[in-house]
């Protein structure tokens, strides 16, 4: 009953915020780009397959630059409110367990990351449509592959556990809003170079987008959803160890 309360009060606090909007912003934003890039072809190959490509290339850029920047963003702003408001020694006299706090944190920010990535799945279908009606020359689509996009929606979402739970404590332990959009950024810009790399297989921030990769998928969706709960757990019982926040 803690835990509910306090995901209901998490909820009403993240109206005041970006939060919402943006989980519609950023989906659309790799939902336009896709579009464009269809758009300006003029002469697809034989080989051209319309639902392969809008999926498999607008998924691929929300796992390895959109999501990961959009995680930085909404875990800094569920945080934001109590360290721009000075609310943490209300919140710890308040009759709630510290690691209720914590944990509907970190579920408001997998809930989030999930409502976000299944906004894009709907996008994606709805560019492809548009595609096919705009662009009737375009090679023969075939069906919707609906399973696919929502199966490695999926597994994009639940490999992006961890960089959820390393942001959750980021922005909990320090509070300068700066520092956490910093920490995101630069997870997110040395990943470029982190990618054919061998530690690249376990860089978190990699995580998501090596779903895609054969080699590469049952590290990453362990290594995202397992470490991202194990990593939760310890911050949490930092949080709640801590005597000042």
């Amino acid at each position: 009953m803690s835990l509910i309360r306090v995901l209901h009060a998490e909820t009403l606090k993240l109206k005041r915020t970006l939060a919402f909007r943006m989980i519609f912003v950023a989906p659309l934003l790799v939902a336009a780009l896709q579009f464009m890039v269809v758009w300006n072809q003029r002469r697809p190959g034989a080989d051209f397959n319309l639902w392969e490509m809008i999926s498999k290339a607008s998924l691929s850029i929300w796992a390895v630059f959109m999501l990961p920047l959009l995680i930085t963003l909404e875990t800094a702003l569920i945080n934001g409110v109590e360290h721009g408001e000075k609310q943490w020694k209300h919140i710890f006299a308040l009759p709630v367990p510290r690691h209720a706090v914590y944990a509907a944190k970190f579920l408001t920010a997998l809930a989030l990351a999930a409502a976000s990535t299944l906004i894009l799945c709907a996008l994606i279908v709805i560019v492809g449509l548009a595609l096919i009606r705009l662009r009737p020359d375009l090679p023969h689509a075939g069906a919707i592959p609906f399973v696919w996009i929502l199966k490695h929606a999926a597994f994009v979402w639940l490999a992006s556990w961890l960089i959820i739970a390393i942001h959750i404590w980021v922005s909990v332990r320090w509070q300068g809003f700066a520092l956490a959009l910093g920490a995101g950024i630069g997870g997110t810009f040395f990943a470029i170079f982190a990618a054919a790399a061998r530690v690249g297989k376990y860089y978190p921030w990699l995580l998501p987008v090596n779903v895609f990769m054969e080699e590469r998928f049952t590290t990453a969706l362990l290594l995202g959803a397992v470490g991202g709960l194990i990593a939760a757990v310890i911050g949490c019982v930092e949080f709640v160890r801590r005597d000042v926040v």
